[in-house]
């Protein structure tokens, strides 16, 4: 099962106000996802997304039953909205169960294989889904040094990194 964000590796646990880093980049992933999981308690990542220039991050969880919830939180780690629900219906919650039951590798494998794909890259985006052959991945966007976009896909059941870009 897919990790909680709190649990993130130590490498994105830079403070934001560390010389060099800015809010919004990839060191507040933690403390966002941290932020996140406790306002929907005993929930799963699903996908964050950087907004409003990397000062805001969209996170999107799944709940024990599979119940998607999306809110908002900035880059120092407070929820600056409440959760909401998005009614998806039971079949998309049975197939949300499934992503989160079959991924073998966690949020946390999925960020640190990402990491060490592009060093000293920023996460801008990372989603757990089922992509064109039906294979379960955590994609990844990562702006890599010098502005350049990298896209890496980590295999959620084996961990195989696909790296394209740069």
């Amino acid at each position: 099962m897919a990790a909680p964000a709190r649990d993130v590796i130590a490498a994105l646990t830079t403070s934001p106000s560390d010389p060099g880093q800015e809010a919004g980049d990839t060191a507040s992933l933690e403390k966002a996802g941290a932020a996140a999981t406790d306002a929907v308690q005993g929930s799963t990542i699903l996908s964050v997304q950087a907004e409003n220039d990397g000062k805001i991050w969209e996170i999107q969880l799944a709940g024990p039953d599979g119940t998607e919830h999306v809110l908002e939180v900035d880059a120092a780690g407070k929820a600056i909205s409440e959760p909401r629900v998005k009614d998806t219906g039971s079949s998309e919650k049975a197939r949300v169960v499934g992503l989160v039951k079959a991924a073998k590798q966690t949020f946390k494998d999925a960020v640190e294989k990402v990491s060490a794909a592009v060093p000293q890259g920023e996460i801008t985006h990372i989603s757990l889904d089922r992509y064109n052959d039906n294979a379960l991945v955590w994609d990844a966007d990562v702006m890599g040094p010098g502005e350049t976009w990298h896209g890496v896909k980590v295999n959620a059941e084996d961990g195989t990194v696909t790296k394209t870009g740069g």
